[in-house]
């Protein structure tokens, strides 16, 4: 299993800060995106891929998207999984991991029956 987890990429696209940033992290698979343009197409190559396991954007990203398909993909894709963090300067959601472990796996496992 070990195996076939270490042939998975994270990638992440953003801001020029997040995304330098990223790649000062050790992510070096880190993609700047100003516009609508630049995020669709780094966004479509990435999902195009199959390496990527993880594709991390910023809430910024996100907004930027406007293509349905690439939105839809957003909300709902499980591998690659998109996780979206919070711009810089903006507050972090308090239940963001809590929302991707149900997205991924269909249950919250936080709650005890």
């Amino acid at each position: 299993m070990e195996e076939r987890l270490n042939r998975y990429k994270i990638a992440m696209v953003g801001n020029r800060l997040m995304s330098l940033g990223f790649r000062l992290g050790g992510i070096p698979e880190s993609y700047e995106a100003a516009d609508e343009k630049a995020a669709e197409s780094s966004l479509k190559s990435l999902l195009d891929r199959d390496d990527v396991g993880i594709i991390i954007i910023t809430s910024g990203i996100k907004k930027l998207v406007k293509e349905r398909r690439l939105q839809e993909a957003i909300s709902g894709s499980i591998l690659p999984l998109i996780v979206e963090i919070p711009e810089e300067d903006q507050e972090q959601e308090e239940d963001t991991l809590r929302s991707l472990i149900m997205r991924a796996i269909g249950i919250d496992i936080t709650k005890s029956n």
